[in-house]
């Protein structure tokens, strides 16, 4: 069998097996719900030599989200004021970058909670 047929057979494969990956049992394509525990976990990172740590940032999300408003606008519109009230501190300390990603991840807890 040639390389090219062998590479053709793998790639086949794997699409197979990806087919309908994180699609519902309803047949819908939204993600699963996340939880405050799984955005702390995709927020949190290792601080490495020279960054910013990003557990300050990621308790406050954290702590807002534990009781989160009950309907999307309102979710999203405390997700802002969060990012809103960290912005000129992490800005200054290079934090910039965690602070976008932890008020992206906010934003997808919203949106993945919501019913609609």
């Amino acid at each position: 069998m040639s390389l090219r047929c062998f590479v053709v057979v793998g790639l086949v494969a794997w699409l197979a097996g990806c087919a309908g990956q994180g699609m519902r049992q309803d047949g819908g394509d939204k993600p699963p719900v996340m939880t405050v525990s799984d955005y702390y976990g995709y927020c949190s990172a290792l601080p490495t030599p020279g960054s910013c740590l990003s557990d300050p940032i990621c308790q406050r999300y954290r702590a807002e989200l534990a009781s989160p408003p009950a309907d999307l606008p309102s979710c999203l519109a405390m997700c802002r004021q969060t990012y809103d009230a960290l912005y000129v501190d992490n800005l200054m300390n290079g934090c910039a970058g965690i602070l976008e990603r932890a008020w992206d991840l906010c934003d997808q807890f919203c949106r993945r909670r919501d019913g609609s």
